[in-house]
């Protein structure tokens, strides 16, 4: 672990300040939509949170320019404060200031890690291939009920502990309505703000405009369920296993209140299970967690069960389409494009149903379609990560035809937004 205990000018970091600054000097750790470091910390700040001097920490600094592909309510050092306590192993903060936040660090190793490497796509839904970064997880001893415990905390948390919710989120127990936010969402902010050259691949790929309106109509059909805190995001790469074989989940920054059933089909859809036999315990896992601490949570779960699934092979087309292509090399050659015209083609089969696809492009089409994406170099000097630079809304904007952009309180949506203010990242002078 680097010693990041002095700033470049060769001070003591005797502030939480200072420390961040120091942080910046060394190399991040892998993250989307956060810059993370891994630090020890002075002895001053540890005696302040009565921690041991050196006990490594984690700084995060949201990344302003980072392109929002989930849906987010609340900063994520607010929720971690709300479930201090209540879910087993979930960071504590050390320290919440504008620009960047302290965490304690989970002791341990990502599954992930432990099977063969990091998952690559953390908040997309990219089956694994060969060579995709990802690795089929083989879970742990005792993995089945440690998972069950992590969602029964969760499940438990009591919503009148959490923070605010945004101006005109869902009712509790409105299922059809938490759909319909998610897909609102995801036309609005993924598909809606994708470049121009992004929009022209995904049709020259045979992916229907109409798929998500479809979904929507199915909405009505959800029914009622008491609604929870949610994680959204419990994948491989946030599952941490400690030094004695316990098992915590990191990353609350895709946190929701809304219908249970959405927390398992989430999990299934990024967990990458090798065999259905796994796949069936985490359901039988999770069902037991949510009988216990929120009755009413099953019913009607498994019809619901099918359509946030369909939801989350919909909204890996929209996220993994974007970002394989971005990740392709400069002047990308055969190789490249036949990997990544790979990873696509998996995408849009595990999709095929609820895009209504009748037949998957082949790989060389999908590699011809992506080489002509990359030549466009006009769409691509005008694109700021997968992204128009022009005619974007913001939240709570209204659009010409008069229909407001997701919901109103924008405020509320990104944690960076709350609290990046420029390159600076809102650090005081």
């Amino acid at each position: 672990m680097p010693d990041v205990a002095r700033s470049a000018s060769g001070r003591t970091a005797d502030s939480w300040e200072l420390l961040y600054r120091a942080a910046g000097e060394g190399e991040p750790l892998r993250g989307y939509y956060h810059r993370n470091y891994r630090v020890g910390l002075p002895a001053d700040l540890a005696d302040a949170v009565a921690l041991p001097a050196g006990t490594p920490v984690k700084v995060r600094a949201p990344i302003p320019d980072a392109v929002q592909f989930n849906l987010r309510i609340w900063p994520e050092g607010e929720l971690l404060r709300a479930i201090a306590g209540r879910v087993d192993g979930s960071p504590r903060v050390l320290a919440d200031r504008p620009g960047f936040t302290v965490y304690s660090f989970a002791q341990g190793a990502p599954l992930s890690g432990l099977s063969g490497g990091p998952g690559r796509f953390r908040a997309g839904l990219l089956p694994l291939l060969p060579g995709s970064g990802g690795a089929r997880h083989r879970p742990p001893p005792g993995y089945a009920a440690q998972l069950e415990a992590l969602f029964r905390q969760t499940a438990a948390v009591p919503p009148r502990s959490l923070p605010p919710l945004p101006d005109g989120w869902p009712r509790d127990g409105d299922c059809g309505g938490f759909l319909r936010t998610l897909i609102d969402f995801t036309e609005s902010e993924v598909k809606g703000r994708s470049s121009p050259a992004h929009q022209e691949l995904l049709a020259v790929l045979g992916v229907d405009e109409g798929a998500l309106g479809r979904l929507r109509e199915r909405a009505a059909g959800l029914g009622e369920r008491p609604f929870t805190l949610l994680h959204t995001d419990t994948h491989a790469g946030n599952l941490i296993l400690g030094p004695g074989g316990e098992l915590s989940l990191i990353d609350w920054e895709l946190a929701l209140f809304g219908d249970p059933v959405y927390e398992i089909a989430a999990h299934l859809a990024r967990m990458r299970y090798a065999t259905g036999g796994r796949r069936r315990a985490a359901l039988r896992a999770w069902r037991s967690a949510v009988s216990a601490s929120c009755p009413g949570a099953l019913t009607g779960h498994r019809a619901a069960l099918r359509v946030y699934l369909d939801f989350e092979r919909l909204l890996s087309v929209h996220i993994d389409v974007i970002r394989l292509t971005l990740d392709l090399p400069q002047r990308a050659g055969p190789p490249a494009l036949a990997v990544t015209a790979e990873r696509i083609a998996a995408v849009l089969a595990a999709a095929q149903g609820p895009l209504g696809l009748r037949k998957v492009p082949g790989a060389d089409r999908i590699a011809a379609a992506c080489g002509v994406w990359q030549r466009d170099e006009r769409e691509v000097r005008r694109m700021r990560n997968g992204r128009a630079e022009v005619d974007v809304l913001t939240y709570g904007q209204k659009r010409p035809e008069g229909k407001r952009n997701v919901v109103e309180g924008p405020q509320k949506w990104f944690d960076a937004v709350r609290t990046a203010n420029g390159s600076d990242m809102g650090l005081p002078e």
